[in-house]
C-alpha cells in the first residue's frame, strides 16, 4: 500500500512539473507566435492590394480599418474587419480583408483584395490545415480562380458559381470560395461598392 501512494505521489510530482514546464514555455512563445502571425497577414494584405493599382504599388497607398457591422464569420468565432486602400491621389482604390471558411479539417483563412465595383482583384491562402495532398491544394494556384469574380459567381461549379472545386476536395473547395462570397456580400450590403463604394 505505503508503495503505491508513494509511487502516486512521484507520478504526480512529475505531472506537476511538466505542467509548469508547459506553461513557462507557453508565456515565452505565445507573444513571438502571435507577432509572427500578424506580420505574415500584413504581408499577404500588402501582396494582395498590390493588385488594386496597376500604377500605385502596395507601399505607397495609404489604408484604414473600417468598422463593418455585421458579421459573416460568427459560426467559426471570427470577424469581418475590412482595411481600405487608397492611392496618394487617386482617392480610394478598393479594400482587403479576411475570409474565413469551415473547412474539411480546419478554417481556411483567405486574405482578399476587392476593388470598388466588388470584384476580387486578388487573393492568397493565409492558413490551412486541410488534408495534405487534397484539400491543401487550395494553397496553389487553385486560389487564382478567385480572381475577377462577384459575389454571384463566388461558389464552385456544382452550386452553380464559376469556381472549379479541387479534385476530392469539395468541401475544402466550398469553404474557400463560400466565405470569399460572404464576406463580399457583407460588404456590399453595408455598401462599399458601387457609388457608396467611398465611404
Amino acid at each position: 500500500m505505503g508503495e503505491i501512494l508513494k509511487l502516486g505521489f512521484v507520478l504526480m510530482a512529475v505531472a506537476l512539473l511538466a505542467a509548469v514546464a508547459l506553461g513557462f514555455v507557453n508565456s515565452r512563445t505565445e507573444p513571438v507566435i502571435r507577432e509572427q502571425q500578424r506580420q505574415q497577414r500584413i504581408e499577404a494584405m500588402m501582396q494582395v492590394a498590390g493588385s488594386l493599382s496597376e500604377t500605385v504599388p502596395a507601399e505607397e497607398m495609404a489604408y484604414d480599418t473600417l468598422d463593418i457591422g455585421a458579421n459573416p464569420y460568427a459560426a467559426v468565432d471570427e470577424s469581418l474587419t475590412v482595411v481600405r486602400f487608397a492611392g496618394p491621389a487617386d482617392g480610394p482604390l478598393g479594400y482587403t480583408f479576411i475570409a474565413y471558411g469551415k473547412g474539411y479539417s480546419s478554417t481556411v483563412q483567405t486574405m482578399v483584395a476587392v476593388d470598388l465595383s466588388g470584384t476580387v482583384t486578388g487573393a492568397t491562402i493565409l492558413f490551412q490545415q486541410e488534408t495534405p495532398g487534397l484539400g491543401a491544394k487550395c494553397e496553389g494556384g487553385w486560389v487564382d480562380q478567385m480572381i475577377d469574380k462577384t459575389a454571384e459567381s463566388c461558389s464552385v461549379v456544382k452550386d452553380g458559381g464559376g469556381v472549379e472545386s479541387i479534385t476530392g476536395a469539395t468541401i475544402t473547395s466550398r469553404a474557400v470560395s463560400e466565405s470569399i462570397r460572404d464576406g463580399l456580400e457583407t460588404m456590399e450590403s453595408e455598401g462599399l461598392f458601387g457609388e457608396g463604394g467611398e465611404r
